[in-house]
């Protein structure tokens, strides 16, 4: 039988968040691939994490005086395993293909060296996908010609059509059992979570995975790119399907943190109302935390949701204001029911039901001041919130990415696609103030809950 090996490669920043880095896609992936009747393996090159102290490159040489210094970053840093590493896990397992996931735009030239190693010692088929793969499958191909395909789109989408006609696919699927996979649809798939070794995902000793109850988003937030990946029409799982997921993982892989990585979960309120009634419902669930580290639309979210959100085992709110100005809110496209009224009479409910409330400001929108970020910053530590300062960054085939007039340097240095090289500067805010709009938020955060 062939076999597929499916890499998460290691990246270089400042920093990262691992529970960002749980490799959902490829599983889904892995999941395809499996029911084409291939052989899987995940080799997820970040976790466990480890990190190692870098020379700042010359390009981020701006920073060099902010580091180390306090509320800033210590190091640039890389973080996953060698090369050296992933080249040996590609020569023991043998693989027929090479997958790799390429989701986020700044870490691709990391990418970029990995697949040119592999090139050098091996005459294996290598194909890339995710978000950055989706956003600019031409660009990527043009910089990279070593790499064999690049999927756009959702794999389960995009792979069995390659399938029937890309000579790599066709090769490998000549003597499979499967012969046609018309219909597949992710919203019946389970991802091959059993492929990752459940110790190596944790939160607070306790074990962990991300998944996906929905996809799709339907606003038009010029900033962001997902509805190239997902489209703009949400679409929800059943609920006995996301609860039979959860429950397998939770006997056999002792999963206690779920984490759900959908953009737009509580759009649908019928559904969210079902899916959360029926957690609390089950008593092997009593003992778990549901999260949404990617950000919970809030728009439709009350108090009465907030209630049945408690019940099901949710403990803390991750939640995107963007921007305390209104005109900045609706230039950018931000969904109604947003009102700031509203906005702050649910974390107050939020916190009188005992909720950890984080709220993200995106710092550096064209348009934006100083002084907006200031009153924001400060009117939000008052309602009793953790604010979470994210410098707005540039992110592939987005609105604002087309759009911005900005220099050759920055534009095609995908580098500086990262909220932490501060590198869009706009009329109002220059490096200097995004830099120090994220330490003064920082700083707040650590004085505020001081005197709590």
């Amino acid at each position: 039988m062939q076999k597929v090996l499916l890499i998460q490669p290691p990246l270089e920043d400042f920093y990262t968040t691992s529970i960002r880095l749980y490799p959902l896609g490829l599983l889904y992936t892995a999941e395809v691939f499996q029911q084409m009747g291939l052989t899987v393996r995940v080799f997820d090159a970040l976790s466990p994490l480890k990190k190692k102290a870098l020379p700042l490159p010359k390009k981020f040489f701006y920073l060099a005086k902010y580091l180390g210094q306090p509320y800033f970053f210590k190091h640039y840093q890389r973080f996953g395993v060698s090369f050296a590493r992933i080249l040996e896990e590609i020569k023991n397992y043998e693989p027929d293909l090479i997958g790799l996931s390429s989701s986020f735009a700044a870490y691709f030239s990391t990418l970029e060296a990995l697949i040119k190693e592999i090139k050098q010692q091996f005459r294996i088929p290598v194909i890339i996908g995710g978000n950055q793969a989706t956003a600019a499958p031409m660009e990527i191909k043009k910089r990279v010609p070593e790499i064999d395909e690049v999927i756009a789109g959702q794999a389960e989408r995009t792979l069995p059509l390659l399938a029937e006609e890309h000579p790599v696919l066709k090769g490998l699927l000549k003597n499979s059992p499967v012969k046609s996979l018309d219909g597949l649809d992710w919203r019946t798939l389970t991802p091959a979570h059993n492929l990752l070794p459940a110790s190596d995902y944790q939160i607070g000793r306790k074990n962990y995975i991300s998944l996906q109850a929905s996809r799709g988003c339907p606003h038009l937030c010029s900033f962001c790119n997902i509805h190239l990946v997902f489209g703009r029409r949400p679409e929800y799982r059943k609920v006995k399907s996301v609860l039979e997921e959860m429950r397998w993982n939770y006997l056999y892989r002792q999963v206690r943190v779920f984490n759900f990585e959908d953009d737009n979960l509580a759009f649908n309120r019928d559904w969210f109302e079902e899916f959360l009634k029926t957690v609390s419902l089950a008593p092997e669930f009593r003992d778990i935390e549901i999260t949404f580290m990617n950000g919970l639309s809030y728009e439709n979210l009350d108090e009465s949701l907030l209630r049945l959100m408690k019940k099901a085992g949710v403990r803390r709110l991750d939640l995107s204001w963007v921007s305390g100005d209104p005109v900045l809110r609706r230039r950018y496209q931000r969904p109604e029911g947003t009102e700031e009224e509203k906005f702050f009479e649910l974390i107050k409910s939020a916190r009188r039901l005992g909720f950890f409330l984080t709220v993200y400001l995106i710092i550096g929108l064209p348009g934006q001041t100083r002084e907006e970020v200031v009153e924001t910053t400060e009117k939000l530590l008052e309602a009793g919130v953790l604010v979470g300062p994210s410098v707005f960054y540039l992110t592939p085939g987005s609105e604002l990415e087309k759009n911005l007039p900005l220099s050759a340097e920055i534009k095609n240095d995908w580098d500086f696609y990262r909220s932490t090289a501060f590198a869009v500067e706009t009329d109002y805010l220059r490096r200097q103030d995004l830099i120090e709009l994220f330490l003064y938020i920082r700083q707040r955060n650590l004085e505020n809950r001081a005197k709590e």
